[in-house]
């Protein structure tokens, strides 16, 4: 009776283009580093701070002059005329088309801290876009963790599989001899040889398996690490406290939050007075002389004030608005923090699984070794057949899997909780 072995492999895939680099090494750190720098997100980085330092330089453009040129061609059906006649006196009559060109320049000299406002908004939004890029980073890393333990936990499952082929392989060459010299029946050789066979097939699926992760983990690093590449197991023994606000998500929350109350300060400034200044030239017919008909040339000089006394309280509106904007985030962050809680103690008590497991696991390997050891010298004297001794094989290879397995998935556990908790540096 043949026992199929169990073996844990987390399957995960991922399509794209290879960086030409060799990576003989790799520890986890290194890969965050690597997939960081690698991921096209993150120049976004740099886009966004080029967009902020222009933006900034329009805002600032508020307070240079402006200057526009204008021009005017006009023909009226009536003009003004004085309705007197003087003895010895023409007055003339104005003629009915004007023409006009003008340049004005217009300097804007109190705005009611509109654009000290804008400059401070547009940093709230520069931060919170900043931190958008920061939180699909962080994203990343759980991406390269379910990678890198995949491969560990595949090498894992080639290493053990090897060596429970070759405790096979050299119980066949026993079982050949005795074949040979007719103690041991041919079928008992034969059971040993499918094994082998089998198993084999195992290691090809897994060497599939593991160039597939690795040519993943190439994908998000930007490397192209070997079939041979080695990966560092990263080693957690002690748990953080568990805190819901420490994520990037959190505080991207906690940002669009600020840039809303930025906004609200923004609407009262819809109210306050602004005050410029503007100069005019200009040459025309008629000139500021309205009772010339020649073309002159003229001037115009002054200031400018206006304050909206009364909007039919639309800026208060806008506030109101704005602060149910800023309660919509308070309920989002309520929600994120309560989904954090749940996240953390289904985390906490797969650690706490593992650990159980892991110590089981250690005294049940302990008990398979000794009963396949005593399952080996009876196959040698013709105690008991081949598939027997398969029987108690495949269980003392599945302890051990299951030991390792169950080790790489405690260490693969607490550092899932550490991501959970945003304390991942």
């Amino acid at each position: 009776m043949k026992t199929m072995i169990r073996f844990g492999i987390v399957m995960l895939f991922f399509p794209g283009n290879i960086i030409a680099q060799q990576a003989g090494m790799l520890t986890l750190d290194s890969c965050y580093k690597l997939a960081a720098v690698h991921n096209p997100l993150t120049r976004q980085e740099s886009l966004y701070n080029d967009a902020y330092r222009f933006q900034l330089s329009a805002l600032n453009d508020n307070y240079l002059p402006l200057v526009s040129a204008g021009g005017q061609l006009s023909w009226q059906s009536d003009v003004t005329a004085l309705p007197i006649s003087l003895p010895n006196v023409e007055i003339p009559s104005l003629d009915k088309d004007s023409y006009k060109l003008n340049l004005d320049i217009s300097q804007l000299i109190w705005d009611g801290g509109t654009v000290r406002k804008q400059k401070e908004l547009e940093k709230a939004g520069l931060l919170v876009n900043l931190q958008s890029v920061e939180a699909e980073n962080y994203r990343l890393r759980e991406t390269v963790n379910q990678v890198y333990f995949s491969i560990l936990l595949i090498r894992e499952n080639e290493k053990l599989l090897k060596i429970s082929m070759s405790e096979i392989q050299s119980r066949l060459g026993r079982v050949r001899a005795g074949v040979a010299g007719g103690t041991v029946l041919q079928s008992n050789a034969d059971v040993l040889d499918a094994e082998v066979i089998k198993i084999e097939q195992l290691l090809t699926e897994l060497a599939h398996n593991r160039a597939a992760a690795i040519y993943r983990l190439g994908e998000i690093t930007g490397l192209q690490p070997g079939p041979a590449v080695e990966l560092l197991q990263p080693v957690f023994d002690t748990l953080p406290l568990a805190n819901t606000r420490l994520r990037p998500e959190y505080r991207l929350l906690e940002l669009q939050q600020d840039r809303l109350t930025v906004q609200q300060k923004m609407t009262g400034l819809k109210v306050m007075p602004r005050i410029s200044a503007f100069a005019t030239v200009g040459y025309g017919k008629p000139g500021l002389n309205m009772l010339s008909n020649q073309f002159d040339t003229w001037a115009m000089a002054g200031a400018r004030f206006s304050w909206t006394l009364w909007n039919w309280k639309q800026h208060k509106k806008e506030f109101q608005i704005i602060g149910i904007q800023k309660e919509i985030i308070e309920t989002q962050k309520d929600n994120y923090e309560r989904n954090q809680r749940i996240l953390l103690s289904n985390l906490k008590q797969e650690v706490l699984k593992n650990e159980n497991l892991v110590a089981a696991d250690h005294r049940i390997e302990q008990l398979r070794e000794s009963v396949a050891k005593s399952a080996g010298a009876q196959l040698d004297q013709g105690i008991i057949t081949s598939s027997e001794y398969l029987t108690e094989q495949n269980a003392l290879t599945q302890a051990r899997i299951n030991m390792s397995l169950h080790y790489i998935q405690l260490q693969y556990s607490r550092l899932n909780y550490i991501t959970a908790t945003g304390l991942l540096k």
